[in-house]
């Protein structure tokens, strides 16, 4: 099923659908195919992998909310004619996430969000420009990092 998903990908991407176009996605999407499965079977005969999907989802929406509510706090900021009330800063915090992988996530997150940009991840220190220094709060507790430690506190609990 997921191959001639990929194989309709293919030709949406493309645009047309020609013999020649048939022969290189079926090769494509074929090679993706195999080399995906053997990790994708891995992570399904994984306990909780249902959760993780939910989690990622439940993530992802929150990411949208906060992309939406971050452009509304900008718009905000960029109309009033008064520029002095602006108060860039670099923001620098500790992270009490373990995972590298989630600390990348916090840090893309973070940067995808407007008015913030990751300037800098040392192991466990982030270094982030706000647009206004009012910002400073929602970055270092904010709701990245709450869901965050909720989904790190969940695959420990399921390597046990």
């Amino acid at each position: 099923m997921l191959f001639f998903i990929m194989l309709l990908l293919w030709f949406l991407l493309n645009g047309k659908v020609s013999l020649q176009l048939l022969f290189i996605g079926i090769l494509v999407c074929g090679g993706i195919y195999s080399f995906t499965k053997k990790y994708i079977e891995i992570q399904w005969a994984k306990k909780g992998v249902k959760r993780r999907i939910f989690e990622l989802i439940k993530y992802i929406f929150i990411l949208l909310r906060e992309i939406v509510k971050s452009n509304i706090a900008v718009i905000k900021l960029v109309l009033t004619p008064d520029m002095e009330k602006w108060h860039p800063c670099f923001v620098c915090f500790d992270s009490d996430l373990k995972s590298e992988r989630l600390r990348v996530i916090l840090a893309n997150s973070i940067t995808l969000t407007p008015g913030t940009i990751t300037v800098g991840l040392e192991e466990k220190i982030f270094t982030v420009h706000v647009l206004d220094h009012r910002l400073e709060d929602t970055i270092e507790n904010g709701i990245f990092v709450q869901e965050l430690k909720k989904i790190e506190r969940g695959e420990k609990c399921e390597r046990k």
